[in-house]
């Protein structure tokens, strides 16, 4: 009977932990879609497909094949999230990334890169949040996220590259 209850708690605890987890994922994810994180990585790829256009222009590839290439766009951004997440555990709690969609969700938030469309009441809203306790890890942790998102960046974009390259090549294309 001890078995089977302590079985019964460890897969409790289990669900519970990846729930949580999940949970975080989802929330970071929300948080990088509002900043424009995902958009700019979005145009990314877009840009990357062009470029390939051209450098295989030479090889008249089929507008079919590139439509096929392209649907690799959503899953190659699940995976660039899945990344980014792995850099926010470093450096948020839960409750920060919470923090931060909450204030994505004020007109501020959704402005603050927008310096002149901030009202007064938008640049007071900033300024508390800053000096909040994850506006201050934002703030203190700034180099080493920069850092984190160029190695990610570098990493991600550069085996998307390799991946669309292998497969033009295994179609019979070649630079």
């Amino acid at each position: 009977m001890k078995k089977i209850f302590t079985l019964i708690c460890f897969l409790a605890i289990g669900t519970l932990s990846f729930a949580q987890v999940d949970a975080y994922s989802e929330d970071v994810k929300k948080c990088i879609k509002s900043n424009g994180t995902l958009a700019y990585y979005e145009d990314v790829i877009d840009q990357m497909f062009s470029m390939l256009e051209q450098q295989f222009a030479s090889q008249e590839v089929p507008a079919d094949v590139w439509t096929e290439l392209k649907k690799v766009k959503p899953e190659s951004m699940d995976e660039l999230a899945q990344m980014i997440v792995s850099a926010y555990r470093a450096h948020f709690t839960h409750q920060d990334v919470k923090n931060m969609n909450a204030l994505y969700a004020t007109k501020a938030g959704q402005n603050m890169f927008k310096p002149e469309a901030l009202s007064e009441g938008d640049k007071i809203i900033l300024k508390e949040f800053y000096q909040s306790e994850t506006g201050q890890k934002i703030v203190s942790s700034q180099d080493s996220m920069n850092a984190s998102m160029s190695d990610i960046s570098i990493m991600w974009s550069g085996d998307l590259y390799k991946s669309m390259i292998a497969k033009l090549s295994e179609k019979g294309y070649t630079i």
